[in-house]
């Protein structure tokens, strides 16, 4: 079966560091927006009491997606300045963050994926179908997390406890001969 090498979601061979360290870095953006947006459903649903609305859902998804661009572009300026620095660091490190001359393709790498990963989100906020997608994602989250609640806190009521058969008979009995006939007698006309 013929492949189109064009397609981005076809990968002829092992993917690149840069390639993998964005599809990475894309699945995480993505997990962090539907939590994001169910966050959002959920906030408006319980604390705001308004039902779920499409529009508001796709707009808090497209902010979302906005402001972890930014986040992208933010890192990509940062590591500018930090791979600047670094030219001029010779010797050794003195912690995790003090990066020296040998750290400088570690850095380039850093920001090229910060920079196509700010692009992909760029393209995915403005790909209708990407947002919807998210937002489905993102209600059915929130429905799950907001559903389990509910049954883990009411579940007691969904089953009947283990002696509920016994005396079933007589409570029967008790509802149809005094409860029932009593409401019968109450709605009985006068006259």
């Amino acid at each position: 079966m013929p492949t189109d090498p064009t397609d981005p979601t076809v990968r002829l061979a092992d993917p690149t560091p840069l390639e993998r360290a964005v599809d990475e870095g894309f699945l995480i953006v993505r997990a962090a927006a539907v939590v994001a947006v169910a966050n959002s459903i959920i906030v408006r649903a319980l604390q705001e009491r308004l039902p779920f609305d499409a529009d508001v859902a796709t707009a808090t998804a497209r902010d979302e997606l906005a402001r972890l661009e930014r986040e992208q572009r933010d890192g990509i300026a940062r590591l500018k300045t930090l791979r600047r620095r670094t030219h001029r660091s010779y010797g050794q490190s003195r912690h995790q963050f003090d990066y020296r001359v040998d750290d400088i393709d570690a850095l380039r790498l850093r920001e090229a994926t910060h920079r196509e990963l700010a692009g992909r989100i760029a393209r995915s906020a403005a790909d209708d179908a990407f947002v919807d997608d998210l937002v489905a994602t993102a209600r059915s989250r929130a429905w799950d997390d907001v559903g389990s609640t509910v049954v883990d806190r009411l579940g007691w009521a969904a089953a009947p406890t283990p002696d509920y058969d016994e005396g079933r008979a007589d409570r029967l009995r008790g509802l149809v001969d005094e409860d029932l006939a009593g409401l019968r007698a109450v709605r009985r006309p006068r006259g």
